[in-house]
């Protein structure tokens, strides 16, 4: 049973979808005397460095019910900082999550289980009927209870069992707590710097109290704009007011959906002496929503190449070998109508349930398709339409937003990737495949080109532009950026999937750009100077080798070895290769192999064990069945094959 529950929630999340206490570090009201230091900034005067974060890198926290019973704290709720500040460093939270909400707790609601068992009924006899009569109602009451913990009440509040912490402090005063270990650990560092592994980049860059400059914005992705908008004000004037480093402004990296933030502050705070810019340096942000979005809210699919991703690739790559190519032969139980007609209730089921509730994911469809997209009437709240309408009107203002801020000497840059379709390279996004806009776009796999390079003019993935008079195209030939509305300014890095925080070419760049060592792409275009950023630079990828390093480095003082010479070679041409900012995707992967190959050698790693006869027997047998059943179905259930019988 579980299995089957697996594989149907598979369908409707995945398819749709496509969609302390007292320590040195806790908190204080003390007034923060700002000490004489040298600034490290290139033009002499320190500024904040604020991420606003992308949709999966903040998490929120899921308290028990005793934390929200009246009298659970001697003074506030369980929202209020210094409350849960100390129970997060502790551990004392019963989940936490970066994107969707643990749903646990939803197996134990008879409603949720009611609901699988009517639907897992309703589609068999859909097989034999072949006409869907899968109820939408069902569909929703299951929706709205595996994601009761991302949902909003028309307040734009989340359940009050559900913290998203918001630190107005520097990571060097983010809260600590001694483990059940003993030794003391601060679960906010730790998320800060796996989200934005920027640690030895920024230490490199600002010296050994590199924390203190360094800020995070948290936010739930499924929320109000309005209400980020106005949390990010006051974040910024609380901190300006408290820092350690002498600055009197900030520079605001959004990274993907905190340009949407970004897009509404600077509409709500027009000037320089409202919002206290300096410079603004997008990271694959989502300028302009993505076609992903509004792709799946006008249930617009690519066809006919939809119906071979589910029937022979997603759902199965989901699931993995061996077993995944059993379940698409078994999906093939269905028919094809009465698939589609599901993936389209569930689909309908989260615009209403999750979309139509929830701004923020909204606010995410590309300007030139508002109109199509609310026309599909899956926001019902007035407050929730007033909340979109506002956004795409600030929205709509944008450039002229950024240019009078550039008037004032506010500064934009823009990093972004492309190259690749949706869900071209990570699996958890393959199901992005679906959409009408896949093979068409050019994008870093989430956000296509335009959004997050504003302006810039693309031909699909792999293609080139025909007609090349007049313009500046890409070494590819599928960009043209004399159309990017900030050329200068703009960073553009080769099939690079949308996860750009591991790409340390692109957070040092970030970072220089913060500081003012960079500030055009003619500032850094010589390959001999100290700053060299190729406008035009590949993919990277470093979370293996910082896995490697940290086990290496673990394994030594656990163990006692010492590095050979030969070893010590290794790994200074690793950290060659991580200092080198033209990217060689080829070139890094033979290095980090080489690194992994040493490890195992020492017996840090096992060798990597040869599959079993079993398993070989398995994955030869299950998949020459799904390939053989694909050779004669194609893209079809069987009750939909029909042999055709010359005349």
């Amino acid at each position: 049973m579980k299995k089957i529950i697996a594989v149907l929630l598979a369908v409707i999340m995945v398819v749709s979808v496509a969609l302390i206490p007292a320590s040195a570090n806790e908190k204080t009201n003390e007034v923060v005397t700002v000490s004489d230091m040298e600034s490290v900034f290139a033009d002499g005067e320190n500024s904040l460095i604020v991420f606003v974060t992308g949709i999966g890198q903040s998490y929120s926290y899921l308290f028990d019910e005793s934390y929200t019973e009246e009298g659970a704290f001697e003074k506030g709720t369980l929202q209020d900082y210094e409350n849960y500040a100390p129970l997060i460093a502790e551990g004392k939270y019963s989940s936490r999550w970066n994107l969707f909400n643990s749903m646990d707790e939803a197996f134990s609601d008879m409603s949720t289980i009611g609901a699988i068992i009517n639907i897992v009924k309703d589609l068999m006899v859909s097989t034999f009927t072949r006409n869907c009569s899968i109820k939408e109602d069902d569909v929703k009451t299951l929706l709205r209870n595996l994601f009761k913990f991302n949902l909003v009440d028309e307040n734009g509040n989340s359940d009050p069992r559900v913290v998203t912490p918001r630190y107005t402090m520097p990571v060097s005063e983010y809260p600590w707590a001694e483990g059940e270990d003993g030794e003391m650990r601060s679960e906010a560092r730790e998320r800060f710097f796996s989200s934005i592994p920027c640690e030895d980049i920024a230490k490199e860059k600002f010296g050994e109290n590199y924390e203190d400059y360094l800020y995070c914005f948290n936010y739930c992705a499924f929320s109000y704009t309005s209400k980020n908008v106005e949390g990010l004000h006051e974040f910024i004037e609380t901190i300006l007011a408290n820092n350690k480093v002498g600055a009197k402004d900030v520079v605001l990296v959004p990274m993907s959906m905190g340009a949407s933030i970004t897009t509404a502050y600077i509409d709500a705070y027009p000037t320089k002496a409202e919002n206290h810019l300096r410079r603004v340096i997008g990271i694959v942000g989502a300028w302009d929503g993505t076609e992903i979005i509004a792709d799946m809210l006008t249930q617009s699919y690519c066809e006919p190449m939809s119906a071979d991703l589910f029937y022979n690739g997603i759902i199965g790559d989901l699931v993995g070998e061996p077993w995944g190519y059993l379940v698409n032969v078994a999906l093939r139980m269905a028919p094809k109508q009465v698939l589609r007609d599901f993936i389209d209730l569930a689909i309908r089921g989260l615009a209403t349930e999750l979309f139509g509730t929830t701004p923020s994911l909204s606010n995410m469809a590309p300007m030139a398709r508002y109109e199509e997209v609310m026309a599909t009437g899956f926001i019902t709240s007035d407050v929730v339409k007033k909340e979109v309408d506002d956004f795409y009107a600030a929205k709509s203002r944008l450039h002229q937003n950024i240019a009078n801020l550039q008037a004032e000497g506010v500064t934009f840059s823009f990093i972004a990737g492309y190259g690749l379709p949706f869900g071209a390279c990570t699996p958890d996004y393959s199901f992005f495949g679906f959409m009408k806009n896949s093979p068409i776009t050019n994008s870093d796999e989430i956000i296509n080109i335009d959004s997050t390079a504003p302006g810039t003019t693309f031909v699909p993935y792999g293609t080139q532009f025909e007609d090349t008079n007049g313009r500046e195209l890409s070494p590819d030939g599928s960009l043209d950026i004399s159309t990017c509305l900030y050329k200068d300014s703009t960073w553009y890095f080769y099939e690079q999937k949308h996860e750009l925080e591991h790409n340390n070419t692109a957070l040092s760049l970030a970072l220089n750009l913060a500081t003012g060592y960079v500030t055009t792409v003619d500032s850094c275009s010589d390959p001999d100077g100290e700053y060299y950023y190729p406008q035009f630079n590949g993919a990277r990828n470093l979370k293996p080798l910082k896995w490697y390093k940290e086990d290496l480095q673990r394994y030594c003082e656990e163990t006692g070895y010492v590095l050979t010479a030969e070893q010590e070679a290794i790994l200074a041409e690793a950290d060659a290769m991580t200092k080198n900012t033209v990217n060689n995707v080829e070139n890094d992967e033979a290095v980090m192999d080489k690194v992994h190959d040493m490890l195992v050698e020492i017996g840090v790693y096992e060798p990597e064990a040869e599959p079993s006869t079993l398993d070989n027997i398995l994955n030869f047998g299950l998949k020459g069945l799904n390939d053989v059943v694909y050779l004669i179905f194609g893209a079809k259930g069987f009750v939909d094959f029909r042999i055709h019988v010359p005349q």
